[in-house]
């Protein structure tokens, strides 16, 4: 056999910064093995899987957009959670062949656990498998009502039926003001501002400086860091939270599955630092 390796797939994922965390770790824990990406299109997704299976030096991968739903029926065995939330963020190799799971939720936890959520509400902007595991993780926390800002809420029907204990609205884009009423917390869970992808709406920006005083912004996008989104909230009185804190906290996870070990104890704090300058 010859060195271990995983990887991210994804279309794009060239803005990933998911090899440069594990390469760290590799190196931290003097592991001989690597990590890279690969840029998958969805017409590629099965026979990529396929051909990964076949290399015993393939250890997992982490999968991101937009392949987090599109996974589950290409693998033998996905974890509960992930199966309830309808999206797999991590593949790897396990007793029943290629097992899914999602350390999202996880990574959502390293973002908002130190937050007041309980008998709070929250607005929601995406509905793809981000805003998913961030349901899940929302449910779990008690909050009282979430918002669900999507662009087409007949597509996005099955998601008021995706978590239990919580009361999920549909709200188009363009009725941010209503969503975003008495919001306790912010998140963005969609692509808009990362890298590569369409800005965020200046519509959707002035909603969120309208509501932003006394709220807390959760920005899923961690490339830039400073999101237009991020930026609105910071001006107008908002404590934020950036997309780092999620990726370091996915990642932990996920790293383990791949390569047996845990990363470092202080794994976020010297990660944030190579990641920031």
């Amino acid at each position: 056999m010859g060195r271990p390796f995983a990887e991210v797939i994804g279309d794009p994922v060239a803005h990933s910064r998911s090899p440069m965390i594990h390469k760290a770790w590799l190196a931290d824990l003097g592991i001989d093995g690597d990590y890279g990406a690969a840029r998958v299109t969805p017409s590629q997704l099965a026979d990529y899987l396929a051909g990964r299976r076949a290399d015993p030096d393939w250890r997992g991968c982490n999968v991101t957009l937009p392949h987090k739903q599109a996974v589950l029926p290409l693998l033998d065995h996905v974890d509960p959670n992930a199966r309830r939330i309808g999206a797999v963020n991590c593949v790897y190799r396990g007793a029943q062949g290629l097992h899914g799971c999602n350390s999202d939720v996880g990574g959502v936890a390293a973002a908002l656990d130190c937050v007041d959520l309980r008998g709070g509400r929250a607005a929601l902007i995406g509905a793809g498998g981000a805003a998913r595991a961030a349901l899940d993780y929302l449910a779990g926390r008690e909050v009282d009502r979430i918002a669900l800002l999507v662009r087409d809420p007949a597509k996005a029907e099955d998601l008021r039926s995706a978590v239990a204990g919580a009361r999920v609205e549909l709200w188009p884009m363009d009725r941010c003001d209503g969503a975003m009423s008495g919001a306790r917390l912010l998140i963005n869970a969609s692509p808009m501002g990362m890298e590569g992808a369409p800005a965020m709406p200046p519509s959707l920006l002035a909603c969120v400086a309208a509501h932003a005083p006394g709220t807390t912004l959760f920005d899923m996008v961690y490339n830039p860091l400073e999101t237009g989104f991020l930026a609105a909230g910071r001006a107008n009185g908002a404590a934020v939270v950036d997309g780092l804190a999620m990726l370091i906290g996915q990642a932990r996870a996920a790293f383990q599955l791949f390569f047996g070990r845990p990363p470092p104890e202080d794994a976020e704090a010297r990660i944030r630092a190579l990641l920031t300058t």
